[in-house]
């Protein structure tokens, strides 16, 4: 059985009463290649930026790696590598 390296459950991120991620689901498995598709403005790039610990969940569960994002965010930054989009840093990126 392959190890799950990111688990996300439910996950909802809301602007307001503007509901940008709403209640995705997937499993990504070590060794897969996963990628997020959809239009502009479907919460792809927001579903990232909350795995990567750079943006606030409004609810829902994510696991990096054995690691529960709202218990261990710290422990997720030692161990995820980013590559932003576009030049820019965001507060706290270290």
């Amino acid at each position: 059985m392959q190890k799950t390296i990111i688990s996300v459950k439910n996950l909802q991120k809301h602007y307001g009463s503007f509901e940008a991620v709403k209640g995705i689901s997937f499993d990504v498995y070590e060794g897969e290649i996963f990628g997020l598709l959809g239009p502009n403005g479907a919460g792809k790039s927001t579903t990232l930026e909350i795995i990567e610990t750079l943006r606030i969940k409004t609810s829902g569960e994510v696991i990096v790696d054995g690691m529960d994002l709202d218990k261990e965010p710290d422990n997720i930054k030692k161990i995820i590598g980013v590559q932003l989009q576009s030049s820019g840093f965001y507060p706290g990126l270290t």
